[in-house]
């Protein structure tokens, strides 16, 4: 028979255990948090808007001039603000950009992408930054038809992987996934093909890898490789960057950094692993114009990053004749005032398959919506 003292002590532990059984079941089967209920448009508002009757279809290379080479299908769509252009990743001699006069897609020479297929990493404020796969020069446009050797960057590692450029300043940065040549800037003409400047790490000054960048009022602000912080630094002084989002104990992630119609947005998330998989809180977010502070809009999802219900912020346009933002995910157009709140519009024929996933989302006024998926584009004629 066991003792009244060691009996209660043998009741106690065994409660504990449970108590932590029961926990360990609880947070390793009940998602981080629950998706946020998606509010509607009016019907009225959709009707006048004359969204119940965009007619979604799928373009290919071909529809844009190009011919198919080997089996790369990639075509991707880009507006700086004033351009329009359809990019076919492949070494490929030419371009196509939309011309306003004809309202048609129309090819031109571009000669550099013999040299290596194009990427573009920056589309706006009137310019398009692109690279070379595999060199280390920078090729910008403005109208997206004459195309210049902007510049290189002596003595780069491994990959560029995106960019940034303020107008107002002409001033642009470049960042490569390597340690010791982070950044590469240029106040020169993009226009004159000239040695850009590595901003060189010291120890009492380190410079952040970049993984995402965009340009916003007067500043450069990205997503720091290993996407657990945010970063700016002024367009004036690209050699002076200040950590303004931390890392946190909730190891909160960011991507997609991008700056539109003067609101700057990102996609923010948490994850955990259940079992063998992993379940992902995924919300789009508004940050502050000092980059300081993130705001959480209406707009979440909870389940696998790799799904076209996420909001992507390169899938969001300013609607001028609208006075809104629209952004577009799985089966769905979304419109903002404020880019805080959402409401929806359903659009049925707006789907990709599973692991597919928007990226990038144009609209040319009087002709339609551009959405680019993987190896074809949507377009829904506006």
């Amino acid at each position: 028979m066991i003792k009244s003292g060691k009996g209660k002590l043998v009741i106690s532990l065994m409660i504990v255990a449970f108590i932590a059984i029961v926990a360990m079941v609880f947070f390793y089967t009940t998602p981080i948090d629950e998706a946020k209920a998606i509010e509607y448009l009016d019907d009225d508002a959709v009707e006048n808007l004359g969204l119940n009757s965009l007619s979604w279809e799928k373009l290919t290379l071909e529809d844009f001039g190009y011919e198919m080479l080997g089996d790369e299908k990639q075509i991707n769509v880009y507006d700086n603000g004033s351009a329009q252009i359809a990019v076919y990743r492949a070494k490929a001699p030419y371009i196509s950009y939309f011309d306003k006069d004809s309202g048609e897609w129309t090819m031109v020479e571009c000669s550099w992408w013999e040299n290596g297929e194009p990427e573009i990493l920056y589309a706006n404020d009137g310019v398009f930054l692109a690279k070379i796969t595999g060199l280390a020069n920078i090729i910008a446009s403005h109208d997206g038809i004459t195309w210049y050797n902007a510049g290189f960057c002596e003595g780069a590692y491994n990959a560029m992987t995106t960019a940034a450029y303020d107008a107002e300043e002409s001033s642009g940065i470049v960042s490569w996934w390597y340690e010791k040549t982070p950044i590469y800037h240029s106040f020169d003409s993009l226009e004159e093909k000239t040695k850009w400047t590595l901003i060189e790490p010291t120890e009492e000054k380190k410079v952040p890898i970049f993984k995402y960048l965009t340009a916003h009022k007067g500043n450069f602000v990205g997503v720091v490789g290993g996407d657990k912080s945010i970063a700016i630094a002024s367009s004036t002084a690209p050699d002076k960057w200040t950590t303004t989002i931390p890392e946190d104990e909730n190891d909160t992630r960011y991507m997609f950094i991008q700056s539109v119609n003067e609101k700057l947005f990102v996609t923010k998330y948490n994850y955990r692993k259940t079992g063998g998989d992993y379940i992902y809180n995924v919300k789009l977010c508004m940050v502050s114009d000092d980059a300081t502070q993130i705001t959480e809009t209406n707009l979440s999802w909870v389940g696998d990053l790799a799904s076209n219900n996420i909001s992507n912020p390169r899938n969001i346009i300013w609607m001028d004749e609208w006075n809104k933002y629209a952004l577009f995910t799985e089966k769905m157009m979304y419109l903002s005032d404020d880019g805080i709140r959402w409401k929806g519009v359903e659009q049925p024929d707006l789907s990709v398959s599973q692991y597919d996933t928007f990226d990038g989302a144009i609209y040319i006024p009087g002709n339609g919506f551009y959405v680019k998926a993987s190896g074809y584009v949507y377009f829904a004629p506006y």
